[in-house]
C-alpha cells in the first residue's frame, strides 16, 4: 500500500510528508475509535470493518495496521497501559506533595482532551502472550501506585492501609468513570470529566465522614441477608435452586473475565453440569446474560433498601451500602457488574437497566445529602462522588484472586475505612 503524500515545500516546490507520520497518525485514529467501542460494546463485540470505515480506511487497508480484531484489541490496551505509566510518573515527578501527586495523576487519566484510552476489563479474551504481557503492564503500574501512597504514609501526608486494596479502588474509581456514560445516560464531556476528577480525588483523599473517628464497619453479612428458606421435596424450588446457581457461577465469570471471555461450556463446567443443561434452562448467552442483569439489580436493590432502613444517618447508608456490595463481589454473591456490552442488549432490558442504574444513583446521592444535613458527611459533589463510588466494588473482580489473604468482610471493612475516612491523614 502505497502511503505517501505531497504538500507545498520551500519556494513553492512540493515537498514529500513522511509516510511514517501519516501512518502514526492514522493509527493514533485506528486506536481511539477502538478504544472508544471497546468500552461501550466490549472486545469480543467490535466490528473491525466498522471501525476501519469510521476512520477512512479500507478493509485491506486497515490490515497494514493491525494483523486481526485480538491484535487491535491488545493494541488499545498496551496504549492504555503505557498512558498510565506515563501518567504516574508524570504526577509522582510533579507533583508538590502525595495529595497532589494523587490529584494530578486522577486529572491526567480523566483529561477529556486527551486520547480515549481503553479500560482493562476484557483481558482474556486476548490470547497468550498477549493476555500475559497486558496482565504484567497492569500488575506494574498497580505496584507503582501503591509506591506512590506506601510514599505517602512514610512522609506522614496518609494514613496506613492496604496499599494493594487502596490502588485498585483508586483504578476501579477510575474505570467507572470511563465506563459510566453509557449506562447512566449522561453526557461524558469535558465538563462531566472535570467534575469526575474532582470528586474521585475528593473522595480518595478525604473520605465520606465529617467525623475522623466515625465507626465505618458494617455487622450484616450480605449472605444472611439473602438467604431464603429451602425445601428439596419441592420440585419448582429445586428448579429454581439450579437456575439460581447457574446464573450466579456466570455472573462471578463474566464478571472477571468478560462476557465475550466466557463460554457455556465454561459456565457449565463451573458448576459440574452440562452445556445442554444450560439450554434447558435458558435459550441462548444473551437469555442467561439478561438473567444475569436480572438478578444483579435485584441485589443492588435488596442491598440499598437495607441500608436505608438501617442507616441512621446518611453516612452510615452510604457505608453500609459500600460495605454489603463489597462483600457481594469480594464473596461469592457476585452480582454481574455493569461492563462493556450493552449494546447488544435488547432494547427493552437496555432501559430497564439504564432506569434501575439511575434509582440506584439517586439513592446514593440522597444518601450523601442526608449526611451533610445531618453532619455526618463532609459537603462534597453528592452527584458525582455516590456515582464513582460504585466503582471500587464493580472493580473487585477484575483484580482479586480467588485465593486472596483476606476475607470478604475483612475486604470490606477495609474499603468502607478507606472511602469513609480517605487516605489522608486527619486530625482527630
Amino acid at each position: 500500500m502505497k502511503d505517501e503524500s505531497t504538500a507545498a515545500g520551500p519556494k513553492g516546490r512540493p515537498s514529500r510528508v513522511k509516510p511514517a507520520r501519516k501512518r502514526a497518525a492514522r493509527r493514533d485514529l485506528l486506536l481511539d475509535e477502538a478504544a472508544r467501542r471497546i468500552n461501550a460494546q466490549g472486545a469480543g463485540a467490535i466490528v473491525l470493518n466498522d471501525i476501519a470505515e469510521q476512520v477512512g480506511l479500507s478493509r485491506n487497508a486497515l490490515y497494514y495496521y493491525v494483523a486481526d480484531r485480538a491484535d487491535l484489541v491488545f493494541r488499545c490496551y498496551l496504549r492504555a497501559c503505557e498512558a498510565t505509566a506515563d501518567n504516574l510518573a508524570t504526577a509522582y515527578d510533579q507533583g508538590m506533595d502525595p495529595s497532589d501527586r494523587i490529584r494530578r495523576f486522577v486529572e491526567a487519566e480523566l483529561d477529556f482532551d486527551q486520547p480515549e484510552q481503553a479500560v482493562l476489563t476484557d483481558i482474556d479474551y486476548l490470547p497468550e502472550p498477549q493476555r500475559r504481557l497486558i496482565q504484567e503492564h497492569q500488575a506494574r503500574n498497580v505496584s507503582a501506585l501503591q509506591r506512590l501512597i506506601t510514599d505517602g504514609i512514610a512522609e506522614g501526608a496518609f494514613r496506613p492501609c492496604e496499599t494493594e486494596i487502596a490502588a485498585q479502588s483508586l483504578t476501579g474509581l477510575i474505570s467507572r468513570t470511563r465506563l459510566s456514560a453509557g449506562w447512566l445516560d449522561h453526557r461524558d464531556d469535558r465538563k462531566a470529566r472535570r467534575r469526575a476528577s474532582a470528586a474521585i480525588s475528593d473522595l480518595f483523599l478525604g473520605g465520606f465522614s465529617a467525623d475522623p473517628l466515625a465507626e465505618t464497619r458494617c455487622a450484616i453479612d450480605v449472605e444472611a441477608l439473602v438467604a431464603r428458606p429451602y425445601n428439596a421435596f419441592d420440585r419448582k424450588q429445586t428448579n429454581e435452586i439450579k437456575i439460581g446457581q447457574l446464573i450466579a457461577a456466570a455472573s462471578r465469570l463474566f464478571n472477571r473475565r468478560g462476557i465475550d471471555g466466557v463460554s457455556l461450556d465454561d459456565i457449565s463446567a463451573s458448576v459440574g453440569a452440562t452445556k445442554g443443561a444450560v439450554y434447558h434452562y435458558f435459550d441462548d448467552k444473551a437469555d442467561l446474560v439478561v438473567r444475569c442483569y436480572q438478578r444483579a439489580f435485584e441485589l443492588y436493590d435488596l442491598i440499598m433498601d437495607t441500608s436505608v432502613k438501617s442507616g441512621r444517618t446518611g453516612l452510615e447508608r452510604a457505608l453500609m451500602s459500600l460495605h454489603l456490595n463489597v462483600q457481594a463481589q469480594a464473596g461469592g454473591l457476585s452480582p454481574l457488574m455493569l461492563q462493556p456490552g450493552r449494546l447488544s442488549l435488547p432494547a427493552e432490558e437496555l432501559e430497564r437497566i439504564s432506569r434501575a442504574s439511575k434509582r440506584l444513583r439517586i439513592a446514593s446521592t440522597r444518601n450523601l445529602r442526608q449526611g451533610v444535613a445531618d453532619g455526618s458527611c463532609r459537603p462534597g459533589d453528592s452527584t458525582f462522588m455516590g456515582e464513582v463510588a460504585a466503582g471500587i466494588f464493580l472493580w473487585l473482580p477484575k483484580w482479586l484472586p480467588e485465593n486472596y489473604p483476606l476475607s470478604p468482610m475483612r475486604i470490606a471493612d477495609e474499603i468502607a475505612d478507606l472511602i469513609g475516612h480517605g487516605i489522608e491523614k486527619r486530625a482527630a
